[in-house]
């Protein structure tokens, strides 16, 4: 029954964390580390006209919409504050550390809101295989499956 309690709040991290992965740093492709199969999963939601293909456009506003998922205490910034108990530990480790680097632009040890629905689209990017900023459902896959080939 322990596992169970540990899952579902690794979960719930997860789902408030993974939005940004979709947003991820500014490299060629984001890491596994870094959440690159599941931000990719995650652009999928950005769609929301559901023509089967995300705008650039599309993007940024359904990060505007995830911001109220990331900054918990409604204080204007994701921190240490903003994280569940459990995963307070985790700040200075793994993705948290890696999503701070990329969008904490001024290196407060915080991302704002303007760092993070204005910050880089690495898996969009690298999903947008032929850089028309519009990444197709075919692409997203094409993009999953060479993450998972490396």
């Amino acid at each position: 029954m322990r596992f169970v309690r540990i899952t579902r709040p690794s979960l719930a991290l997860a789902l408030i964390v993974v939005p940004t992965f979709a947003i991820a740093a500014p490299t060629a492709r984001p890491s596994r580390d870094f959440g690159g199969e599941e931000a990719l999963e995650r652009l999928r939601a950005a769609d929301t006209n559901k023509d089967g293909a995300i705008t650039r456009q599309e993007l940024l506003v359904h990060r505007v919409k995830e911001w109220p998922r990331l900054d918990r205490n409604g204080d204007g910034i994701f921190s240490k504050d903003d994280l569940p108990g459990f995963a307070k530990a985790h700040w200075d480790s793994g993705r948290l550390a890696t999503m701070r680097q990329t969008y904490d632009t001024n290196r407060d040890g915080r991302i704002s809101r303007a760092e993070f629905t204005s910050g880089p689209t690495p898996a969009y990017d690298m999903a947008d295989s032929n850089r028309d900023n519009r990444v197709t459902e075919a692409e997203i896959r094409a993009a999953i499956a060479d993450l998972k080939r490396n």
